[in-house]
């Protein structure tokens, strides 16, 4: 479906653009709030927030100025425009048009292409309650801003939309606060219980979503903020009181710190779709050495229309993901996360269609931005299918 384009990833966090400053960012949520009180009573009073999916592949990295993404690659469920502004070097602006408040949403980023630079998220908000933007911020494996292609997923959810499908989502907004309820006003579960945090160590978190009482599902995490650092799951377990997520985050030496943090977690549906949507798939890649094809079609695995995934391990850090279709996809999205081995962590190097086939590349790197075999999670998600 694509071709390999120079890596990036997302940022929600420092929104280092036309808006705020660097020294702000850290607060933009607080920042956010004052500026735009009189939007947020309009929203609350009259129950505006709604469903709303928007997806974006940002192939023009070193471009200046504003350009129009790849639509074959990019999504916005209100039919409005999408723009990227690279604001400086590694440091980028993703507007959906029409795309409602902000509120109640998460933001997913993952690096794009073949290299071992990442991003985070800068943050977002919506300037007049219509749009949203989004910030990204890229890095090399040092830390070092970088011009950088990345893939990126904004979803908002509201409980009374009958669309929504099982998922839960959250900022992680207090690092170094040993418990705590996240943002409400960036939080979601669709079972109606309040997301919690738990800091069991420096950079070491527990995220309990209520509810969630099913074994299964499909876990994506990115950290968020303005200093770079790497955020990847653990673990996760399900039980009588819902389900656990065990986070890691390390900054670029792969040293644990505490790092704000973006999740989403959902299970039967693809993460940014409705229910029964068959609009995307998800696995966790359980095997990180194996060189011959094994199934990850099971409990944590979303399956398209019941067919088979397989992933399998190419070369050292290297990794495929194939799903057998009936047609060719086009406007779709993958991301990735590391799973299980504290300072790694894993871009999409590109997805390809054929009218069968649709494969998935996954390349994993230790701190050093070496190739490193690191067991994954996956999500790969189509465009307007619901």
């Amino acid at each position: 479906m694509k071709s390999t384009i120079t890596t990036a990833q997302f940022n929600r966090n420092t929104l280092t653009c036309k808006r705020y400053q660097p020294s702000t960012l850290p607060i933009l949520r607080a920042g956010l709030l004052v500026a735009v009180t009189a939007i947020a009573l309009f929203a609350a009073a009259t129950q505006v927030h709604a469903q709303a999916i928007g997806f974006v592949w940002n192939n023009n990295p070193t471009t200046k100025g504003t350009t129009t993404p790849d639509s074959s690659y990019s999504y916005n469920s209100s039919g409005g425009a999408i723009s990227m502004t690279r604001n400086s070097k590694g440091n980028y602006t993703v507007d959906f048009a029409g795309l409602g408040d902000s509120f109640y949403s998460d933001v997913q980023v993952n690096g794009y292409g073949p290299g071992s630079d990442f991003c985070n998220v800068a943050g977002w908000y919506s300037p007049n309650g219509t749009d949203v933007e989004i910030g990204v911020l890229c890095y090399t494996h040092a830390g070092v801003p970088a011009d950088h292609s990345f893939t990126l997923l904004y979803q908002a959810r509201t409980s009374t939309d009958p669309t929504t499908p099982d998922v839960a989502f959250l900022w992680a907004n207090q690092p170094t606060a040993s418990s705590y309820t996240p943002s409400g006003l960036y939080q979601y579960n669709v079972f109606g219980g309040t997301n919690i945090i738990t800091r069991n160590s420096k950079g070491n978190y527990s995220a309990t979503l209520p509810g969630f009482t099913t074994t299964g599902g499909t876990v994506i995490v990115t950290a968020y903020g303005s200093t770079p650092a790497h955020c990847q799951v653990t673990d996760w377990g399900s039980g009588g009181s819902g389900t656990v997520v065990n986070v890691n985050c390390t900054n670029t030496a792969g040293v644990a710190t505490d790092s704000e943090f973006d999740l989403v977690y959902s299970i039967y549906e693809t993460a940014g779709y409705g229910a029964d949507s068959d609009a995307g798939g998800a696995i966790w890649a359980f095997n990180d050495t194996d060189k011959s094809p094994y199934d990850v079609t099971g409990t944590y695995s979303i399956g398209i229309d019941g067919i088979d995934m397989y992933a399998q391990r190419l070369g050292t850090g290297q990794y495929a993901w194939t799903m057998t279709v009936d047609d060719t996809w086009t406007s779709s999205n993958v991301l990735a996360t590391a799973y299980g081995a504290p300072g790694n962590y894993c871009t999409t190097k590109e997805w390809l269609s054929s009218s069968t086939t649709t494969t998935v590349y996954i390349n994993c790197f230790n701190s050093a931005g070496t190739p490193a075999n690191t067991r994954f999670t996956a999500t790969f998600q189509l465009a307007g299918i619901y």
